[in-house]
This record gives C-alpha cells, structure tokens and sequence, in this order.
C-alpha cells in the first residue's frame, strides 16, 4: 500500500508546474533499516516525479532520438521538492522479519499525484504525462478560448467564493 500527496505551484506566466512538497506513506512491512528504507522510497518517487513532469521520449522510425543525457530531460536534485517519507508497519508472515519487498512501489504514486495537484491548482484535468509546460499551455489557452472551462482567479477553487467575498 501507498499513498501520496503532492503539493504543486503553477505558474501561469511560463505554465510549468513546480513542486513544493511531497508526501509518500508506505507499508512495506517491518522496516528493517529506516535510512535505507527511507532512501529507497526517496529515489523511487524521484524517478516518479521524472516520469510524470520530464521524461519524455521521442520516437523515430522506431527509435528513441533523445537517448542522450544531453536531450533527454531528467530532474536532478536541484529539480525535486523536499520528500517527506512515512511508514506504517505491518509485518508480514511471509517476509523474513516480517518485510516485504519496497523496490518499485514508490514509483507508482508520484504522476497520479502530481496531475491531481495541478488539476487541484489550475481546476483543469490532465491525463497525459509528462506533463510539460508546453501541455499546460496548450490545454489552458485552448480552454480559456473556447470558454468551456471557468479559469478565473478570482474564485477560490477550494471554497468556490469570489475572493473579493473573503473577508480580509
């Protein structure tokens, strides 16, 4: 089991998507080395926070054309937000000491996550990753000018009060 929270700020000057924080609880069973435990998780959402905001991959012909580290775009250190990790423990009969395997259950989170944060941020749904600022200009200039989608600033998202309503 796992569950994730990702906490976004979108920009909707340059429509790139930053995150501020991520949140990722984990029950692997009995943890047996907390340090490397916690590493694990730490790497698995970082490849998942690559896979859902930069990794895209362009074919041609059949073949990958930005299989350089050079045009393929990966987020470093510089690019990921503080990860807070939790466990909740419940040993299992079946792992030795009472763990369970922790290798790729933290990548699962991060992109279903993130999206839902930016759907949370901008009230628009995407569905695609990753989810580059190219498609959230794409899909937030499309929207604004068909006038199929509401994306008024002026309305809190989360209470849906004008905030010229809000007492100061």
């Amino acid at each position: 089991m796992s569950q994730t929270v990702a906490e976004v700020i979108v920009d909707t000057t340059t429509y790139s998507a930053q995150l501020t924080n991520f949140y990722a609880l984990q029950e692997v069973g009995k943890v047996l080395h907390p340090i490397l435990a916690a590493g694990q998780i730490e790497g698995g959402v970082a490849q998942g926070i690559g896979y859902a905001l930069y990794e895209k991959c362009l074919w041609r012909n059949g073949h990958l054309s930005n299989n350089q580290m050079t045009n393929y775009i990966m987020p470093t250190s510089a690019d990921l937000p503080r990860i807070h990790v939790s466990f909740e423990e419940v040993p299992s009969p079946h792992g030795v000491y009472g763990a369970k395997g922790i290798g790729e259950l933290p990548m699962d989170g991060p992109a279903p996550a993130i999206l839902n944060a930016i759907e949370h941020a901008t009230g628009l749904a995407f569905n695609e990753i990753p989810l580059l600022p190219e498609d959230i200009f794409e899909r937030m200039t499309r929207v604004q000018a068909s006038g199929a989608e509401d994306l008024n600033p002026a309305v809190d998202r989360d209470t849906q009060v004008e905030t010229s309503e809000v007492p100061a």
